[in-house]
């Protein structure tokens, strides 16, 4: 049972002279891919300028009693660089590094962000909270906004803050595989299940042998992030990461598509390459390597800041106008993306002939016009799909039930955004609130919609400790409240401070957490 979601056993389908072949084609199908691309989105950025419709970073009020703040005590005299705990530190915490190794052999770095002034028994009073990352992004997408980043938040709140990696990371590394990983067409054979299957519970497994008071964790996913822990929840192979978790916050889950699938003609233009024109671009390992490397060699550069930006705006629309203000923090957010991943990770996500992939899954146009995308229908309805297929192969069919086969009722939190056209967050909401006989809204499953947050908003904009954050570490206080007996939980209250605007906790020291059974 469950076999569509276990990896499959790995083979290398290309002899040496084929696999020399391919990697030579596919470097110069990278290169053509990334500088159209950079061309044109240099173009789109110039006609922006000339008509007006750039827009800018442009602050944002305070949401639920907080003010966003200075993302950096010291920001005028830092540099971009790409050591993380270069940026932790400048917030007066630390960050601890941990080199993890899954059950096929892959290494991942796992973070932790720890108050160096506590004792190990105050952190290890802290619950456990994990933060998993989106694709091609990683651990620095939760921390480099500072002050005003999920990490630093919740860490200020009193939770003991992990942060996870899959694999590749900025290096590719295992237990087993030598010489250079980059051309071993082994190490790259694998995709999101491989994600959810290996690289998801080993990170649970490392976080949770660290606190031994607790039992359980609370898991907050961005994107893929969402993608893969939704996999690991459906599989009942592992019921026993789903008695590990104790809350899941999705923000902006990526198990639907967006319209954005049909109106960007670089994403219709890779889903409708065939297997070998997708090889001829992008080879058979790593997926525009050449991204990772600028990165790499470039990263702490004001071209790649822009280059980055403008970027962003050209493939998915993004604005930027609730990102930080400064330049320097975009840029810091700009430096921990572009990380190694798959080729056939990516063939998941942007094939057509990925019969189970997630493009697959776009629906007609008219459909997100009308609504229709997220209309309720008899439950085992077959949705057509934009290529006149119907959803039945998917991993997540939208009528059909993912969760009851594995008797899964993990409470979950969903935070999507109205502006956000990559994914499609109200179908999945739709979905949960209709189809999973398991969920019932209120109890164990609840909802927020932002209807101006975009995709990277809900990892970078700078209200989202606000919008975000604070209802996280409510809902968690309350829910420590109901376990206590302790009555209400605590509030954020907001106090001035000269010029700057600051947290005030109505409280000491975080109690011990209950570790749920």
């Amino acid at each position: 049972m469950f076999e569509e979601l276990t990896p499959k056993e790995k083979l290398v389908r290309h002899g040496p002279f084929k696999a020399f072949v391919l990697r030579v084609i596919s470097f110069f199908g990278a290169t053509w891919f990334v500088g159209t691309m950079s061309i044109g989105a240099l173009f789109y950025h110039l006609y922006q300028l000339i008509t007006g419709q750039e827009k800018g970073a442009s602050g944002s009020p305070a949401a639920n009693g907080y003010l966003p703040r200075k993302a950096f005590p010291n920001l005028e005299k830092m540099k971009p660089t790409l050591d993380l705990r270069y940026y932790v530190l400048e917030l007066g915490l630390d960050l601890e590094e941990y080199a993890i190794t899954t059950e096929d052999g892959f290494v991942l770095p796992l973070h932790r962000v720890i108050d160096p002034k506590e004792t190990a028994e105050q952190r290890n009073a802290r619950k456990p909270v994990l933060l998993q990352h989106g694709l091609l992004s990683c651990s620095g997408g939760y921390i480099t906004s500072g002050t005003n980043s999920m990490a630093y938040y919740l860490t200020e709140m009193g939770y003991d803050v992990w942060l996870g990696n899959n694999r590749s990371h900025f290096e590719p590394k295992h237990s087993y595989f030598e010489g250079n990983l980059f051309h071993n067409e082994l190490y790259w054979e694998w995709d999101i299940r491989n994600l959810a299957y290996y690289d998801l519970p080993c990170i649970i497994d490392n976080v949770l042998a660290h606190k031994p008071s607790h039992e359980q964790l609370v898991l907050v996913g961005h994107s893929q992030g969402c993608t893969q822990t939704f996999l690991m929840l459906k599989n009942g192979n592992l019921k026993r990461y789903h008695d590990k978790i104790e809350h899941f916050f999705p923000l902006a889950p990526a198990v639907f598509p967006g319209v954005l699938f049909l109106e960007r003609w670089f994403l219709r233009f890779l889903h409708n390459r065939g297997r070998l024109a997708f090889k001829a671009i992008f080879g058979l390992c790593a997926f525009l390597k050449v991204l990772g490397t600028a990165r790499n060699n470039m990263g702490t550069t004001s071209i790649f800041h822009f280059n980055a930006y403008i970027l962003y705006k050209f493939l998915f629309g993004w604005s930027a106008k609730k990102w930080s203000q400064s330049d320097k923090v975009r840029h810091y957010n700009a430096l921990f993306n572009c990380t190694f991943v798959s080729a056939k990770l990516m063939n998941w996500w942007l094939s057509y002939y990925v019969e189970e992939g997630f493009s697959n899954q776009v629906l007609p146009h008219s459909d997100y016009k009308s609504g229709k995308n997220y209309a309720v229908l008899p439950p085992n309805t077959p949705i057509i799909t934009a290529r006149g297929t119907d959803d039945s192969k998917s991993f997540f069919p939208f009528t059909k039930s993912w969760f009851s086969d594995a008797d899964v009722n993990v409470p979950i939190h969903i935070f999507a955004g109205d502006g956000d056209h990559l994914v499609d967050g109200k179908r999945l909401i739709t979905h949960m609130r209709n189809y999973e006989p398991n969920y019932q809204e209120g109890k164990n499953l609840q909802v927020t919609e932002l209807d101006d947050y975009d995709h990277c908003d809900f990892i970078w904009a700078e209200d989202l400790n606000g919008r975000i954050s604070v209802v996280i570490h409510q809902e968690l206080e309350k829910l420590q409240a109901q376990l206590t007996g302790t009555g209400q939980p605590v509030t954020v209250l907001e106090k001035v401070h000269e010029d700057e605007k600051v947290l005030e906790l109505p409280f000491e020291q975080p109690a011990v957490a209950v570790a749920v059974n």
